[in-house]
């Protein structure tokens, strides 16, 4: 039985502002969800901090207390409050808590393992202010090949685009051998959209991610006819019901969903079963802690892909590599590359440990 729920606001604010091709931010922040139950075990959940998430966590955390968590979980996703992001979390912490109780990894509670490693991408810190755009992709890259990661993914947007594409170009040509994306973070109007688009394909790159505003992915339809390259998106979808539409438009060669904000592993594993369904891959997005970043291994173990998929829908892991001590500092063990692939954990729960004293260190 479920005996004790806190809802926690971790907090760090950043050495030096991170700037995106629409924006920037000076802290990084997660919503953190801790239910134990009456033998010790303990069950953990991120989400971000959105407006609204941390009172909906609060009220849901609240409502399992005294409730086994096979129940819980059960019921969890029909209760009345529906934040999906804050559902992400208690959801997250749920599965964790009843693995556990089982001896089981929380992909055991979704189906049989589909993988026990995948490859992981390093998911670019953003620009740095003061620091020229290529000498900072150069160096960017080259630590993340020394740092063992054999794919990247470059955030562009904020400058010229065809000073950036110039810049890609020569990146590509000398730099590591990494197997590249592109995230345009919505910066792009439709015209510059498919010029970049042609000038990724041409130099090779997996996909381009969101280079149109994501406040409308029915616009996306379009441009994924026109261009060859795989277009990626739908980070911010909650729902399988959500994503339908633009699967079925063909706004997206791939569909991003993400544990924390979709209500989950069983949400991110609906909105994946509708892309198969529209003939369409799901391959998961992450950018918060360390706790989603386990569950969206726990997703990956299980996720399925048919064997005739092409390359550029193979289950990576997204690995943002920006500064944040609530990705870098929780695990008592932390994750490990071997020359761009990552293991996914096979032991109860998650499979990690959460250091609480370095979390507790984070609290807001």
């Amino acid at each position: 039985m479920i005996l004790g729920a806190e809802v926690l606001v971790l907090s760090h604010r950043l050495s030096r502002p991170r700037l995106f091709g629409t924006g920037s931010n000076l802290t990084r922040d997660s919503v953190v969800v801790r239910l134990e139950d009456g033998d010790g075990q303990v069950g953990w959940g991120e989400t971000y901090l959105v407006p609204g998430a941390v009172g909906a966590a609060r009220a849901m955390a609240d409502a399992v207390v005294g409730r086994e968590p096979e129940a819980a979980a059960a019921e969890l996703p029909a209760g009345p409050a529906r934040h999906r992001w804050a559902l992400g979390a208690v959801s997250m912490a749920l599965d964790d808590l009843r693995a556990r109780c089982r001896g089981v990894g929380v992909s055991a509670l979704y189906g049989d393992r589909q993988r026990d490693r995948v490859r992981a991408y390093a998911s670019s810190r953003g620009y740095l202010d003061g620091i020229p755009l290529e000498a900072a992709w150069t160096e960017e890259a080259t630590a993340m090949w020394d740092a063992g990661f054999r794919a990247m993914k470059l955030r562009i947007g904020r400058y010229a685009l065809d000073d950036e594409i110039a810049a890609i170009e020569r990146l590509v040509s000398t730099g590591p051998a990494m197997i590249w994306m592109a995230d345009g973070n919505g910066a792009y109007g439709l015209d510059e959209s498919r010029h970049l688009g042609r000038a990724l394909d041409a130099l090779g790159f997996r996909w381009l991610e969101e280079p149109l505003p994501t406040d409308d992915y029915a616009a996306y339809a379009p441009l994924a006819r026109d261009l060859a390259i795989p277009l990626a998106g739908g980070e911010i979808l909650e729902r399988a019901a959500d994503a339908e539409p633009f699967l079925r438009a063909g706004s997206f060669d791939l569909v991003q969903p993400d544990v924390s904000i979709c209500g989950g592993i069983g949400g991110l594993l609906e909105i994946a079963a509708a892309a198969a369904r529209a003939h369409r891959y799901a391959v998961p997005h992450a950018c918060s802690g360390a706790i989603a970043l386990a569950a969206t291994l726990q997703v990956l173990a299980v996720l399925p892909v048919p064997g005739d998929a092409p390359p550029w829908a193979e289950p990576m892991l997204e690995h943002d590599v920006g500064e944040n001590p609530i990705r870098t500092s929780l695990l008592a063990s932390p994750l490990e590359l071997d020359d761009g692939w990552m293991s996914i954990p096979d032991g109860r729960g998650l499979g990690v440990d959460i250091d609480e004293g370095a979390l507790r260190r984070l609290i807001a």
